[in-house]
């Protein structure tokens, strides 16, 4: 194999791949990217066995071939050269990388090691709009549970009918939910690591839409750009019917500003982080105050204007939670929906009800 390309293009190709990489290798060679040159393409290929990212990009070939190489060498190598060419070619069982003055050998682990990308067979294929997608998946990715102890909480569900797709993520002390128009007669739950790198990677690419496909019979979802492909296992097990977790009946109902409610809540964080980033809210007449005290550091609280439509109450909540999901919300104004200082409220823009958010209370510290 020998082809040269320009450096700075492999070094963002060869990143994006690595991001499949993890630290912990169960064998040697999913360390290494494989790198294939055929027809003027190369193609390059990172997996951990879950997850496996495909990136294509064009270069000049002057022998077709195949090998792999350590991601890790490959890309410091990339960074660390200056010349904008770069010449990559295999010498018996090593791979030489030449870019002006800049030289390194690399030893490479045969490329029938590398784990086979097995032919997808998709019997479901949904097209989104790249921007909707990237959205969609970001405004709830964050409350997919990050440890493994119920594995079907790590992922996000997506769950399509005749007139809507449904992205659903939660911890088991929060929930996401974003609707958005489409069709697709499907229920898939993709590992949210999966789609944090799926997010990285098509975010960086020059496409208009993303394909979804589905292939149930190898268990696997598959999202795809006309350059770029990311291949993963779909999570086994019974999602939490999440219809049955979102409230219908309340007792308050408040109308307040995001950016207000926003700020107030990084403002009692920062005095809240010694009491499990417990922040207090108490609604009153007309008007909401937000608490954040820690007997050793001190306490602040602000007051706004709300429209409170309903009975008062206290409340308090997880600062981060709270945080995470307001940061999602787009609306200037936003609404939070009460049923009571001990059950699951909404938060949700005032004008746009597709994206809403459930968040258990905590008990209010004293």
């Amino acid at each position: 194999m020998k082809l040269v390309t320009n450096r700075e293009t492999l070094l963002k190709a060869a990143s994006l791949v690595s991001q499949a990489i993890t630290t912990r290798l169960s064998l040697p060679v999913l360390g290494n990217l494989l790198l294939e040159a055929n027809s003027g393409m190369l193609k390059i290929t990172g997996t951990n066995l879950e997850t496996t990212i495909i990136k294509q990009m064009s270069v000049k070939i002057e022998e077709n071939g195949e090998t792999t190489v350590p991601a890790r060498l490959l890309v410091d190598f990339c960074q660390a050269a200056t010349n904008e060419q770069l010449t990559i070619k295999t010498v018996k069982d090593s791979v030489l990388l030449e870019s002006g003055d800049s030289k390194a050998t690399l030893s490479t682990i045969n490329p029938s090691e590398f784990p086979k990308v097995t032919t997808f067979e998709s019997a479901s294929t949904l097209e989104l709009e790249r921007q909707t997608f990237l959205n969609t998946v970001s405004s709830v990715i964050f409350c997919a549970a990050a440890e493994e102890g119920r594995p079907v909480l790590t992922g996000i569900l997506i769950k399509g009918s005749a007139s809507k797709l449904v992205f659903v993520a939660t911890d088991g002390y929060r929930l996401g939910k974003n609707e958005i128009t489409g069709s697709g007669d499907f229920e898939v739950l993709i590992p949210s690591r999966a789609l944090q790198e799926t997010v990285k990677a098509v975010a960086d690419q020059e496409d208009e839409t993303v394909q979804l496909s589905v292939d149930k019979e190898k268990n696997q979802a598959k999202i795809e750009t006309r350059n770029l492909i990311i291949i993963s296992r779909l999570l086994e097990g019974a999602y939490p019917s999440f219809e049955q977790i979102i409230p219908t009946a309340f007792c308050s109902t408040v109308t307040v500003s995001t950016k207000a409610l926003v700020n107030a809540v990084k403002l009692g964080a920062l005095f809240a982080r010694d009491v499990g980033n417990v922040v207090k809210i108490e609604l009153g007449a007309g008007k909401l105050k937000l608490t954040g005290a820690t007997s050793q550091v001190g306490d602040a609280e602000t007051e706004m204007h709300a429209n409170i439509d309903g009975e008062k109450m206290t409340l308090a909540f997880n600062s981060r939670f709270l945080l995470e999901s307001l940061s999602a919300i787009k609306d200037e104004q936003m609404t939070m929906s009460l049923s009571g200082s001990t059950s699951a409220a909404i938060f949700r823009g005032r004008d746009k009800k597709n994206l809403s958010f459930v968040i258990m209370p905590v008990r209010p510290q004293s």
